[in-house]
């Protein structure tokens, strides 16, 4: 069994279980674009500080991914509609695009749907996806979903959008050591002993401090200098019931 790929203009095709070496640009072009606009469709485009370019997506569930990806420390890497797949799918052949694909630390590649849960589960849908699944999975790359049921979190959103103006602020590797070995637990604290808001956030935001994204951030919450939280921010569902 082999498992076509095609990235921009090229197929690249790999036998089941082998994993293709994607290197990851500094240059992304989407393999399918809008052609034109849908009536009542949303799209945007996310600035993502982790690939240093805009993240396009075309749905407000696409944008909520977008916060998950780029502040789960597993994940280096993302791409919106990153290839092209063919599906073998009730004796035809269809092709197929991910929403994402996601490289992580661990050298694993994953690719991700984003879809409604009421969506997910029209019989069509579920059969397709399921197919997807197998596919990809055969050829050494889980495949995921992530519904709105997962998505939809305003805390954690809250949070991540507040960090997100922090992502830039520089920070120095004597204020970084400093607050790694600084004593303090709460995050005001945090703010008192390196003398600074926009820091103490900062650290969060790039990943050197931790804290819960489940609950507000307060002066009151709690800061880890080790991640005890998951490495990826996200629940997601998988093959063969996507439950």
């Amino acid at each position: 069994m082999t498992l076509k790929k095609v990235v921009g203009d090229k197929i690249l095709t790999q036998r089941a279980h082998s994993c293709l070496n994607l290197a990851p640009k500094e240059i992304h072009h989407r393999v399918r674009e809008p052609i034109t606009r849908s009536r009542g469709k949303v799209r945007g485009q996310f600035p993502s500080h982790k690939m240093g370019r805009m993240i396009a997506w075309e749905s407000q569930l696409e944008r909520r991914a977008c916060y998950l990806f780029e502040f789960s420390s597993a994940i280096q890497k993302y791409h919106e509609q990153p290839a092209r797949f063919d599906i073998p799918y009730e004796g035809k052949i269809r092709r197929y695009t991910p929403d994402f694909e996601l490289l992580f630390y661990s050298g694993e590649i994953w690719y991700v749907e984003i879809k409604p849960f009421t969506i997910l589960f029209q019989p069509e849908n579920f059969r397709f996806y399921s197919a997807v699944s197998g596919t990809l999975n055969n050829g050494g790359y889980p495949f995921i979903v992530i519904t709105n049921n997962e998505l939809l979190n305003p805390v954690k959103e809250r949070n991540l959008t507040l960090l997100r103006t922090y992502q830039r602020v520089n920070l120095t590797p004597q204020l970084i050591l400093r607050a790694q070995q600084g004593r303090f637990i709460t995050l005001e604290q945090l703010i008192e002993d390196i003398d600074s808001l926009a820091h103490a956030y900062g650290l969060i935001a790039q990943g050197y401090l931790y804290i819960d994204l489940e609950q507000p951030i307060t002066n009151n919450s709690l800061i880890h200098k080790d991640n005890h939280n998951e490495d990826i921010l996200f629940t997601y569902r998988t093959a063969p019931d996507f439950r």
